[in-house]
């Protein structure tokens, strides 16, 4: 099987500079790389042109399109793609050496056309690695590997880890079921798809974790209002698609969360520890973002 490897961007030449670099050192699988590029404003187009030129013979795909949002993007590029196995990664994940292989070989062995195969993603080390990032890694809320072991998801809800940074399908399977593209901030696009294809076409996950790419992307505690803003706001649009999944708390145990992430709280937790500060911060922004988007919190 031949690869397309999809990478949205925005504004980020200089990383995604690294990130392109890091693919097109893959070795072992024949492949393509298409960029989208979603309304860049930066060096965008000459960085690409100019790896192109680098390419040695794969070929890079470059689209451009007025800002939308990342689903959008994965949609057109998929669309673009010339081949039968589609690889996500973001333009700010640096992949391994092996990883395009690895992810190839997984198809190899499952063939099946539901298998979608997860890697595994974790922060760069050359990065400063704060107490923020440290707890969004464990805690489930940007990943939740630590759950995982390697093989077929056992867990009865699979479509939850349909992480977009570092996974790959059959490009068949995409054409079933594409992005929701009326999510319009960050949050829960990729799982809202991997629910419908769990639903529908019997999703089932393969976590292979000797995949592995590293997430170049500096957080800290400023980032997390606007960040869980935003994934309460697409929680209620997810809702809203699919009213039989619970995702934002209702009745007592919102009550609970809206007591234990109040202000009061916030300050007591802050000096137990920073997990269940940031914890309870996050519920704190999610449900904001929730009663921003219009309505099921009062």
């Amino acid at each position: 099987m031949k690869l397309s490897v999809v990478i949205p961007t925005h504004n980020r030449a200089e990383i995604l500079k690294t990130t392109l670099q890091k693919v097109l050192a893959q070795e072992g699988v024949e492949f393509e790389v298409i960029v989208v590029d979603d309304g860049s404003t930066d060096n965008t187009e000459n960085t690409v042109s100019s790896l192109k030129r680098e390419s040695q013979g794969v070929e890079i795909k470059y689209i451009q399109q007025p800002a939308s949002h990342q689903g959008v993007a994965r949609n057109r590029g998929v669309e673009a793609a010339a081949n039968g196995l589609i690889v996500f990664i973001g333009d700010d994940i640096f992949v391994e050496l092996g990883f395009l292989k690895t992810h190839h070989d997984a198809h190899e062995k499952n063939p099946d056309e539901n298998i979608v195969v997860l890697g595994f993603t974790t922060w760069d080390p050359a990065l400063a690695i704060n107490d923020y990032m440290r707890f969004l890694e464990s805690s489930g809320w940007q990943f939740g590997y630590s759950a995982l072991l390697p093989g077929f998801v056992q867990n009865a809800e699979p479509y939850k880890y349909f992480y977009t940074s570092n996974i790959s399908f059959k490009k068949n399977l995409f054409d079933s079921g594409k992005f929701d593209e009326q999510f319009k901030v960050y949050g829960w696009e990729d799982i809202e798809l991997g629910y419908r294809l769990w639903k529908q076409n019997k999703l089932k996950l393969f976590y292979e974790p000797t995949a592995k790419a590293f997430h170049h992307h500096l957080l800290t505690e400023a980032d997390l209002p606007k960040k869980m803003r935003a994934v309460g706001q697409s929680a209620v649009h997810f809702e809203r698609l699919h009213p039989e999944v619970q995702v934002v708390p209702k009745g007592l145990k919102l009550i609970v969360l809206k007591v234990l992430s109040s202000p009061i709280m916030l300050s007591v937790w802050k000096s137990l520890s920073p997990n269940l500060y940031f914890k309870f911060k996050t519920w704190a922004e999610f449900l904001e973002g929730a009663k921003g988007d219009g309505s099921i919190i009062k």
